[in-house]
């Protein structure tokens, strides 16, 4: 490589001489170091009149190496001048132009040897030497001379990598929303309604009451106007989300047990119907997204009831739920049980609670993050050394700023510094700790 860059560097002096026909050659200012991902190589040679004989030709050959490996760079010559002209005479009686070896001086002359050579792996591996290896051809034969060292046990640590992070899968709005809010359930959840679910159990569930006998959903009754709003903003966020969307929403109605069993199941559909016609006013979503199911009289939920209180009869109570079938009679028995003081209590302290339009599950579905996903694949691209791989799969999704690390670091082990400068940088600005440290780390590494 002939590519020259400015560099300022305060290195020791190494000055060597080699003695040629009575005379020395100098050699001044030896020194091999690395910047970047390239290797120079500088030297200055002075060579005194009467250092080579006029029909002589001295090569030295730099070399580096580390006691394993090896690696000879650009040779120099020193022509004496007779040879010189006789090397231009055949030149032009070939009819072939003189071309002067770019590191070539003659007897008495002096020349600046700055060589810049990709770096290798195995130059990181152990201190490397610099030496010169010279021979001497005169007319008839090639003679070896004895070589130099100009520079000894030189450690040349390996050009800067950047770095990169894997990201983390930012869920969407939908499971975010999950972790709070207890009345969603993952599409894979949803099965349809049956007798057999006890979703009063479920702690999240959002509840909407309804005055005794009544079906009219009132706002201002007990907690309806929160549970309402929440029920609204819930489904509104999720279709805000690109990557989120509602599955079923699933609306049981119940109605507490007391009274004929005819009109509290009728009750229970209506209540339910009622709910699904306040979200969808707001919404204005497919019918196909609801299951509006009729629970009837919750019997199920009073029997929880009844065993996790301390009431006087309660095991009697649950024994008749268990054990009656026909429900009329179960309510007839539990009203005329001790006189229908456990009744009254079921009345004051369950039935009004069960007086509502059931229970209500919004099933979503989400898509991963399928970015970060791409980016990590890109930096196990990057870690097998599938640098255009890495590239051309992060180049669709360069606006998301989560990538820009990882795609200037593949521009970057491709020798495209330009782009992945830039790259460098966009991410520092949007506050990318690891390519703020990239950036120092590569500045310094020049």
């Amino acid at each position: 490589m002939r590519a020259m860059k400015r560099y300022i560097v305060f290195l020791p002096v190494f000055v060597w001489a080699i003695f040629f026909a009575g005379a020395e050659v100098k050699v001044e200012n030896a020194s091999i170091h690395r910047s970047g991902d390239s290797i120079r190589v500088s030297f200055k040679i002075l060579v005194p009149s009467g250092t080579v004989a006029s029909d002589y030709v001295q090569r030295l050959i730099p070399v580096i190496e580390n006691g394993v490996d090896s690696l000879a760079l650009d040779e120099i010559e020193i022509i004496g001048k007779r040879k010189q002209k006789l090397r231009r005479r055949e030149a032009v009686l070939s009819g072939k132009t003189y071309e002067v070896p770019f590191y070539q001086t003659v007897d008495g002359g002096e020349l600046q040897y700055d060589c810049v050579l990709p770096y290798e792996k195995w130059m990181g591996r152990a201190p490397v030497d610099l030496s010169l290896l010279c021979e001497r051809e005169g007319c008839c034969k090639v003679e070896p001379l004895p070589g130099i060292f100009l520079c000894s046990d030189v450690k040349l640590r390996p050009p800067y990598v950047p770095s990169v992070q894997p990201v983390a899968l930012i869920p969407s709005v939908a499971e975010r929303l999950a972790e709070v809010e207890k009345v969603l359930f993952p599409m894979a959840e949803y099965e349809p309604y049956s007798d057999s679910m006890t979703v009063w159990r479920d702690r999240g569930a959002l509840k909407v009451y309804f005055p005794l006998d009544k079906s009219d959903l009132r706002r201002d009754y007990r907690n309806n106007d929160v549970t309402l709003g929440r029920i609204v903003d819930i489904l509104r966020q999720i279709y805000a989300d690109d990557r989120s969307d509602v599955g079923k929403i699933l609306i049981v109605g119940f109605a507490s047990p007391e009274g004929p069993l005819g009109r509290n199941t009728r009750l229970a559909g209506t209540r339910a119907e009622v709910l699904k016609e306040y979200v969808n006013s707001y919404l204005e979503l497919p019918d196909s997204l609801y299951e509006v199911a009729n629970g009837g009289e919750a019997w199920g939920e009073l029997r929880d009831r009844v065993e996790e209180s301390t009431f006087d009869c309660r095991d009697e109570m649950l024994d008749i739920i268990d054990h009656t079938a026909d429900l009329g009679r179960r309510e007839w028995l539990l009203r005329r049980l001790d006189g229908g003081e456990p009744f009254k209590e079921l009345l004051r302290s369950v039935f009004s609670d069960q007086r509502n339009s059931g229970y209500m599950r919004v099933y979503y579905t989400s898509e991963p993050d399928y970015n970060a996903i791409k980016i990590n694949q890109a930096q196990g691209m990057i870690a097998e050394g599938d640098f255009d791989g890495a590239v051309s799969l992060l180049r669709p999704i360069r606006e998301d700023k989560r990538c820009l690390n990882t795609l200037a670091t593949a521009y970057y082990r491709l020798g495209d510094k330009a782009t992945a400068l830039d790259l460098f940088k966009q991410a520092a600005a949007m506050g990318d700790k690891v390519a703020i440290q990239n950036l120092e780390n590569i500045e310094n590494d020049y």
